[in-house]
């Protein structure tokens, strides 16, 4: 039988996508921009006196190159540009009218030092990257009347460099992220509180008090949500009390009217009619009393398949000669609930099936299925009926409430599905209803898989392979 598959949780889609993920990411975001924005204006306030240091540095190297060599004694002028292109890394060179020169690159920072290098040199001085196609600083300059090119390989425009600002950005990039880390975490940990406290309460459970410190809206928020739930909580109890002391004051009426129908002389066929009637009651006022109960023991670990398996034994349907079940369970599927309530929802889905799943000539076809899937564990009813809407398998999960068939075909209380929906979210389940195909329905429970208890020492190897897929036929 075709089955969708249901749609994994919101957390379990996408759980990048929490809010600690999220402030986490646009503190760091932050961060880097700040410390971008703060290099930049950093660098930007310091333009000028970067801009004058090395238009200091090409003045001074210019009129001291100049110096010496004019004041240097002809026969020495050689030597002394040997020691300086040797020890200083400066080479002078005849400027010609067809040097073919490449221009600094033209940014704010070089147009200041230009600038200040005409205010010291004279505006005559030509500042070049590059002559004849060899690199350097060029710097135009006079020598009694002939021009010369003064170039030098340094690296003048080049910004302090080293390893020290390399480990100082890692660290300072390492506390930032711990100090983003820890900010996060202390600001979602009162959201995350407050999460697992709503899945709780949404699951039917009574959560624990929410702590009433931190800032004030969390304070707030956590107040009036401990208030709601000790409102939710008494509403609750009040709805329990009045549904239980109804149904137990309606039993004993319905317990003497039997015995008097059964007692009195009536035809056989209007005395049938009465005690199915009163059956019809008795089960009702049954439904009422598990819809009220509430089960405050603590979740146990649970082998579904076997817990299926023994309900499906128990509603012996498979004595029914209309009834054709089938069935495949897995023995080695566990889970987190109680084993009396997986029971109940197993047996309100069959009978669910039974009232609504039989075709035109009154067959019933089942079946049920328990497996893993996705992650988690995976029980299926399906039938060959007429099926439910898919505007109505919403509607149907709520208490009182039963499809269109359901209410003009056969009668009842309208909370064996919200029975079955109210059991599985106590134990963080999911209920979903489908179309059988080529028709029909299905209802899926989704619960999550449970860690299966360990095999004790020298268990029989054999046992441990019973483990294994089981089919029921009927």
């Amino acid at each position: 039988m075709a089955k969708k598959e249901a749609p994994a949780p919101e957390g379990e889609r996408n759980s990048s996508n929490s809010i600690f993920w999220r402030t986490f990411l646009m503190l760091m975001v932050l961060i880097v921009v700040s410390v971008l924005g703060g290099l930049q204006t950093y660098w930007t306030f310091n333009e000028e006196s970067i801009a004058r240091s090395i238009s200091q540095q090409i003045v001074s190297m210019t009129n001291l190159t100049r110096y010496a060599l004019i004041s240097a004694d002809p026969v020495y002028r050689p030597d002394l540009l040997n020691i300086l292109a040797s020890e200083e890394g400066l080479r002078i060179v005849p400027k010609e009218d067809s040097d073919h020169t490449t221009p600094l690159t033209d940014t704010s920072t070089v147009s200041l030092i230009e600038q200040m290098v005409h205010e010291g040199l004279g505006p005559h001085t030509v500042l070049a990257s590059e002559v004849n196609g060899e690199k350097g600083l060029w710097v135009s300059l006079s020598i009694d009347g002939d021009q010369y090119w003064l170039m030098t390989r340094k690296k003048l425009f080049d910004r302090p460099s080293g390893t020290s600002w390399l480990w100082w950005g890692i660290i300072a990039f390492m506390l930032s992220t711990l100090g983003a880390t820890l900010l996060t975490r202390h600001t979602v940990e009162p959201l995350a509180n407050l999460s697992r406290a709503a899945k709780a309460l949404g699951r039917g459970q009574t959560p624990e008090e929410l702590p009433d410190t931190g800032p004030t809206e969390i304070r707030e928020v956590n107040k009036s949500f401990n208030i709601m739930v000790k409102d939710l909580s008494r509403m609750e109890e009040d709805r329990e009390l009045l549904l239980a002391g109804v149904s137990h004051d309606l039993r004993t009426p319905i317990t003497r009217l039997r015995l008097e129908v059964e007692l009195a002389d009536l035809p056989e066929d209007s005395r049938n009619a009465m005690v199915q009637d009163m059956e019809q009651m008795e089960n009702i006022v049954n439904q009422f009393l598990g819809y009220a109960r509430r089960s405050n023991t603590p979740l146990e670990l649970v082998n579904l398949g076997e817990v299926v398996a023994s309900a499906i034994g128990a509603s012996r349907m498979q004595e029914d000669p209309s009834v054709s079940l089938d069935s495949v369970i897995r023995k080695d599927v566990y889970i987190m609930a109680h084993p009396a309530e997986i029971a109940r929802v197993v047996q309100n889905l069959l009978v669910n099936a039974s009232k609504y799943g039989r075709d035109p000539d009154g067959k019933l076809e089942i079946f049920v299925n328990t497996g893993m899937q996705g992650g988690r564990a995976i029980l299926s009813v399906a039938d060959r009926g007429e099926g439910i809407p898919e505007a109505e398998m919403e509607r149907v999960l709520r208490p009182f409430e039963r499809g269109e068939r359901a209410r003009t075909g056969s009668t009842g209380s309208g909370l064996g599905l919200a029975i079955v929906d109210r059991i599985a979210r106590r134990s963080d389940g999911q209920v979903k209803l489908h179309t059988n195909n080529p028709k029909g329905l299905v209802v899926e429970i989704r619960f999550p898989l449970a860690s299966p208890p360990k095999a004790p020492k020298g268990r029989d190897e054999a046992d441990l392979s019973a483990k294994g897929d089981q089919k029921i036929s009927a």
